[in-house]
């Protein structure tokens, strides 16, 4: 069954929810996994979903879109344009950003993201705000995100995950408990002899279809981007290096198919990498290195296959 609002808080939750219907603001609550927890009445509306069902964010967006209802989403790919969205939705404790919602409709959302990855959404309607510089800040916002994400996959780029991870460091340092947080540097297996058989385009569908079940497989404050060539970087907070072994390598031996009839081409893709915990007393750029010595101890050791133990 689906919590409702009430139960995050004890002190008369019947109250609570009552005004949290009754407010025209969107309130709603996302699990780790980025699964529908907890909303009001307006929220439902204005994203066409039912909390009874728990629906996942990107379910929920990919309904709107195909209903051109809720937010308007400016997109010909819809499945490009979620790639892109999760691949960056929940990485950053708190954000605000203006949406625009079918029927001429404006609201200006905020996301906070707790340490135990659940994220709070509230949004309010800005419609009758000035909107002089609108068009100028969305213009803004779209000329950032194409700064900071890769162009051949869509996934973060080396700059933005440098950026984040950094960011993320010196904010943890300060807290009272550091936690156990897990990151990997991965690299795709002889990459450069399937580019050399199969040529550069196939090699490029491998790269995002590879960034596209990582993307998929990952929990809503999970980074992950590409950061170089055939190399990728997995951060995964609150997590031992142990699972997120099992994770990463859940991805492992990927089977793509090309063409039809006798032209059809198979192609078997397997992965190498190393996976470090993140220490309080180690620069972020360190475990970076320790992550990609790791990595080519896994190559020398046959490749396919993610290690977190070196030689």
């Amino acid at each position: 069954m689906p919590l409702h609002l009430a139960h995050l808080r004890q002190s008369d939750p019947q109250t609570l929810m009552r005004l949290l219907d009754c407010s025209r603001d969107l309130v709603a609550v996302f699990d780790h996994d980025d699964r529908l927890e907890a909303a009001n009445l307006a929220y439902c509306r204005s994203f066409c979903c039912d909390l009874e069902t728990r629906p996942f964010w990107h379910d929920t967006m990919r309904a709107n879109y195909f209903s051109n209802c809720g937010p308007v989403i400016e997109s010909d790919d819809i499945e490009e344009w979620l790639l892109q969205a999760r691949a960056r939705r929940g990485k950053v404790s708190h954000r605000s950003f203006e949406a625009e919602m079918h029927g001429n409709k404006w609201i200006l959302v905020t996301e906070t993201v707790a340490p135990d990855g659940r994220m709070l959404f509230y949004g309010t309607d800005i419609t009758a705000v000035r909107t002089s510089n609108r068009i100028l800040r969305q213009k803004l916002g779209a000329a950032q995100r194409a700064a900071a994400t890769d162009p051949l996959t869509g996934v973060p780029n080396r700059r933005y995950v440098m950026d984040q991870l950094e960011a993320w460091h010196e904010a943890q340092v300060t807290a009272a408990e550091f936690g156990e947080h897990s990151l990997a540097v991965v690299d795709l297996d002889n990459f450069k002899k399937l580019n050399d058989t199969y040529g550069h385009s196939i090699g490029d569908e491998v790269l995002r279809l590879f960034s596209r079940q990582a993307v998929n497989g990952a929990r809503l404050t999970d980074l992950f981007g590409r950061i170089g060539g055939e190399e990728f970087l997995f951060f995964f907070p609150n997590c031992s290096v142990e699972v997120a072994q099992f994770r990463i390598s859940t991805l492992q031996s990927m089977a793509l198919s090309f063409g039809a009839g006798r032209k059809a081409v198979t192609i078997t893709c397997t992965f190498s990498g190393g996976v470090v915990r993140v220490r309080a007393d180690q620069d972020i750029h360190d475990a970076i290195r320790a992550a990609d010595k790791l990595l080519y101890h896994a190559k020398n050791m046959g490749r396919a296959r993610v290690i977190i133990n070196g030689p």
